[in-house]
């Protein structure tokens, strides 16, 4: 079932949702966009395309208190607000969500594959009701149609939206979905008008996206490739800013780290990076990662080959962040296809 909601009507539907959650929008514009807070409809900005920084923060806080501890005692950071809800987000950022899940939210731990949950992430993403949008105009930039996704994929979502002229077409995609629209009974039910309109705009946003690579190609090069010069050719350029892993809206590497004083402080996790020297830095001194070829590979490698062979997907959505905040040009999706060519 849809629900259309009139655009002239859409404050009265944001008062019910801000009535039950928290919500988060997208709002700025241009380099300086990224999901917040929002009071009213005023502030939230759907001509972004994606937003510069992911929704990924708002569950994975760049920085992250996860404790205070005074002498022998711990208290632990757990107030519990109102739950989340994220208006606004992009299909290939809602798939992304899931990804992150299975490492923080249910991830296996070897050598028993005991079941490990992140309880802040947890906290944060269970709960939370995600309205992903669909994508009319994909950027130039965009590839997610290379992990059988699309711009109007609902993987992630819990209600999916569809933006027309004049109306916003709603359909719920989970049960929480679901409950949700339940609440909202002053609206119009959509007719076979809105169904022909919602197929209608998501060929014509298909049609932008180029023709995808054949990923099964690289599954079937890229173990035997580990030593293969074409490593040092692609990673020449990088100057491991880091700045790829931090807008991505799936890599999760983080570090720990306690700041006080006498018998008192804070425990923080905060954003880290593979791409970063120091990142594999060992007490001894010794770093197994040393050379800028060594780190450019491990972040494709993970991407591609660990993270698949772990959870059966690939850590990667096609967002297209990477490409454009690259500031020496590195095109992510030009590496798959020179990894795709080579020979073992």
């Amino acid at each position: 079932m849809i629900i259309k909601i009139n655009k002239n009507k859409f404050d009265k539907f944001f008062k019910i949702l801000k009535g039950n959650y928290d919500v988060f929008a997208p709002i700025g514009d241009g380099m300086n966009s990224k999901f917040s807070r929002v009071k009213s409809i005023k502030e939230i900005n759907l001509d972004i395309s994606n937003t510069d920084k992911s929704p990924k923060e708002i569950f994975f806080p760049q920085t992250e208190i996860l404790f205070n501890f005074e002498s022998q005692k711990i208290n632990l950071n757990a107030e519990k607000n109102k739950s989340f809800a994220v208006w606004g987000m992009r299909p290939c950022d809602a798939k992304s969500l899931t990804l992150i899940d299975k490492i923080f939210g249910s991830a296996k731990q070897k050598p028993n594959d005991e079941n490990f949950e992140d309880p802040y992430w947890k906290s944060k993403y269970d709960d939370a009701l995600i309205f992903s949008i669909g994508c009319n105009t994909p950027a130039s930039t965009c590839f997610c149609n290379w992990f059988e996704s699309g711009p109007f994929e609902k993987i992630g979502s819990d209600i999916f939206v569809v933006n027309t002229d004049e109306y916003y077409l709603m359909e719920a995609v989970s049960e929480k979905g679901k409950v949700f629209l339940k609440k909202v009974t002053d609206f119009e039910k959509g007719i076979k008008k809105d169904e022909e309109k919602i197929t209608e705009l998501k060929k014509r946003a298909e049609s932008y996206l180029k023709k995808s690579v054949d990923l099964k190609a690289l599954d079937n090069v890229i173990e035997e490739i580990w030593g293969n010069p074409v490593w040092d050719e692609l990673s020449n350029k990088c100057i491991n800013c880091g700045a790829c892993t931090f807008i991505c809206p799936t890599c999760h590497c983080f570090d720990i780290q306690d700041e006080g004083k006498e018998k008192a402080g804070k425990r923080i996790r905060l954003w880290d990076s593979c791409m970063f020297p120091d990142f594999t830095g060992e007490a001894s001194g010794h770093n197994p990662r040393l050379l800028s070829k060594d780190r450019f590979r491990q972040r494709f490698m993970h991407k591609f080959k660990y993270f698949p062979d772990n959870n059966d997907d690939y850590l990667c959505t096609g967002c297209g962040r990477c490409i454009y905040v690259c500031p020496v040009n590195v095109d992510i999706r030009e590496v798959v296809e020179k990894i795709v060519k080579c020979e073992s």
